[in-house]
């Protein structure tokens, strides 16, 4: 009987509790959640408004009459990284200004005034040439994935898709294979997505000149997308010369690196041989002078 009371006890609490309380949680929690969604909100705009300021600060410093010419001449070498602008605009400030900066400072420190000097324009050339280095690499890396983009599209388009569904499933299953190429992959997207003509799209990403390859599989692309036709033969000829120039260029390698060993093995294995050969003879020369 006392095992009935309780739960008859409990139930009632649990009624009170659902008909009287449980509204006043609900309530008290749903104001909770409103200040803390207005916070992140507050906070959301407020880091975005921090990061317009500081974007704003770098993109009038970029402008101004000190480093406007040097950044627009390094642009085509950063931006070839596939980079946000506002990140390669601080790549561009670290390596070009801050290093040589510092660098200045700590020659000034331990070697004096010709110290900071050299340490000056020592790192000054080599900050950008680095940069050309960096940006010529990346251009040579994404030729040689255009030859593999193409070589995907071919399959796809071969299995009838649009031009359009071809790069986007590209840029999801090829990743793996055009880690630096994908970024201009992902812009063409973007482009579609905003209602931008395929054209003037294939123009965006394949406009540059300097990666051949893609190059003229943009031009074939957007040719096809105008005239129409099967496209997949025009772009097995595509790989087929990329290949070609890819194999020219290796041999062309190859030759030059014969050229430099042959300079390393005279620099190093003649003196070698020259002590091995006349090593004896030297002793037995000085052996008969001595007596």
């Amino acid at each position: 009987m006392i095992e009935l009371y309780i739960a008859v006890i409990f139930a009632l609490l649990a009624l009170f509790f659902a008909l009287v309380k449980m509204p006043a949680w609900w309530r008290q929690g749903e104001v909770l959640r409103r200040l803390r969604v207005d916070t992140e909100e507050r906070d959301a705009e407020r880091a975005a408004r921090e990061e317009m300021v500081r974007v704003g600060f770098i993109s009038r410093l970029l402008a101004s009459g000190l480093m406007k010419g040097d950044y627009q001449e390094m642009l085509p070498y950063l931006r070839v990284t596939g980079k946000p602008v506002a990140e390669l605009q601080i790549q561009y400030l670290l390596v070009c200004w801050f290093l040589p900066i510092v660098a200045a400072i700590l020659g000034a420190i331990f070697f004096g005034l010709i110290g900071a000097f050299g340490a000056v324009v020592i790192f000054f050339i080599g900050s950008r040439r680095y940069l050309r280095t960096v940006g010529a690499r990346a251009k040579n890396q994404q030729n040689l994935e255009s030859i593999e983009l193409a070589q995907v599209l071919k399959m796809l388009l071969e299995a009838g898709l649009s031009i359009e569904r071809a790069f986007r499933i590209s840029a999801i299953q090829a990743r793996p294979l055009i880690p630096t190429l994908v970024y201009r992959l992902d812009r063409f997207n973007r482009l579609m997505d905003s209602g931008a003509d395929r054209g003037v799209a294939l123009d965006d990403i394949g406009g540059d000149k300097e990666i051949p390859v893609l190059y003229n599989l943009t031009r074939l692309l957007k040719q096809s997308g105008s005239l129409g036709g099967a496209i997949t033969g025009s772009i097995t000829q595509v790989i087929e010369e990329a290949h070609k120039i890819q194999q020219s260029r290796v041999q062309e390698q190859v030759n030059k690196l014969g050229a430099k060993m042959t300079l390393v093995m005279m620099g190093l294995m003649l003196p070698a041989l020259f002590i091995i050969i006349g090593g004896p003879a030297g002793m037995n020369i000085v052996q008969a002078l001595s007596q």
